[in-house]
């Protein structure tokens, strides 16, 4: 039997020990057999056809092509994705941004139709945050809002604290930042010696849609669409390896104490956190409302860690009050010490949160 099949089998097996609810999705969004097994991948024309649309922009950046959008008309305000995701994570917000605002959206370096670099070893966070620097400034951007999700979100704090003069405003989005204790059981596989090097050419659409499942709150309002868009982004060419080296850098920074310049933020930020995250526990919200100045704080009940997906217009509708300086209540009222606290110990319905 063909290698690269057996390992398939293997590694669809050690998925099925713990459940297979993922397996029929994965299945139904693989165009072939050997897309379902996670050894065959899309090619970059096929994916273009699907997820480039009338408003996609290509912008040469170095080694890259960075796919993004440019919408609407007046004050900019800039959309950074989180890590194994695309711009189209903002469809909701950039349908509603755009009545208002200039808005751009981009599929950051090593991930969606932008892709990384041909050697997976050059990928890195600073790989990314250099690539995103020069973007802005071919798009000869001097001032602007900036909101960023997980990864998206850490890019964006650290470009609003060593850029003060740029960034107007600040959205951030259960962003990665600080260290923290535990880390998805997917990151914990590609650190494996044996499993993480099979998994960067064999990666089962399972393992996909299980962590899709994992980052919401509620799995229930996975749209189909979202669901098929990140097994085909996983499989572009080259998006093994570069997703294996992701689930790396981020436990290692996971578990790394280092200086974070969050502190030099001058940008009056929102911070917006899912309650039920499973990936970056709602506690790091401390941390940055400790060391960010101007910040106001809104967390949703039951949702994960991509609320900007998940209840698109009810976040939407929180950032355009912020980014408008409205003096209307937002959705929910931020949260006490002592909420907070009865959120990490399992109250409200929610199993008690030990890390993601």
């Amino acid at each position: 039997m063909n290698r690269k099949l057996l390992l398939s089998f293997c590694l669809l097996f050690v998925v099925g020990l713990s459940g297979c609810a993922g397996l029929k999705p994965s299945l139904k969004a693989s165009p072939t057999l050997a897309n379902a097994l996670g050894v065959a991948d899309i090619p970059l024309k096929e994916l273009k056809k699907q997820y480039a649309d009338k408003d996609s922009r290509f912008m040469e950046v170095d080694d890259l092509q960075i796919h993004y959008r440019d919408v609407g008309e007046g004050p900019t305000i800039v959309l950074l994705h989180g890590i194994m995701s695309s711009l189209h994570t903002w469809e909701g917000w950039i349908e509603e941004l755009r009545k208002n605002y200039r808005v751009i959206a981009l599929d950051l370096p090593g991930y969606g139709l932008t892709g990384g670099p041909e050697d997976a070893d050059d990928f890195d966070e600073d790989y990314v945050y250099i690539r995103f620097s020069k973007f802005i400034r071919q798009l000869e951007l001097t001032r602007f809002s900036l909101a960023g999700n997980s990864f998206g979100g850490y890019l964006s704090a650290r470009y609003a604290a060593e850029h003060p003069e740029q960034v107007e405003k600040l959205i951030l989005i259960d962003p990665v930042g600080y260290p923290q204790e535990h880390t998805p059981g997917v990151f914990d596989l590609a650190t494996m010696p044996v499993v993480g090097t099979l998994a960067n050419y064999v990666q089962p659409p399972i393992l996909v849609t299980r962590n899709v499942a994992q980052v919401y709150g509620d799995p229930k309002r996975i749209s189909q669409d979202n669901l098929y868009r990140y097994v085909h982004m996983s499989q572009r060419p080259g998006a093994r390896k570069i997703y294996v080296r992701t689930m790396r850098i981020m436990k290692e920074a996971a578990a790394e104490q280092r200086n974070l310049p969050f502190a030099d933020i001058r940008s009056p930020t929102l911070l917006m956190w899912g309650e039920a995250d499973r990936w970056v526990p709602i506690k790091l919200a401390e941390r940055w409302r400790g060391d960010i100045r101007n910040i106001k704080f809104i967390s949703y009940p039951g949702v994960g860690h991509v609320p900007m997906e998940e209840i698109a217009y009810q976040t939407v509708q929180d950032a355009i009050v912020f980014l408008s300086d409205l003096q209307q209540a937002p959705t929910r009222s931020e949260p006490s010490i002592e909420e907070l606290e009865s959120i990490l110990q399992g109250d409200g319905g929610f199993e008690p949160m030990e890390g993601i």
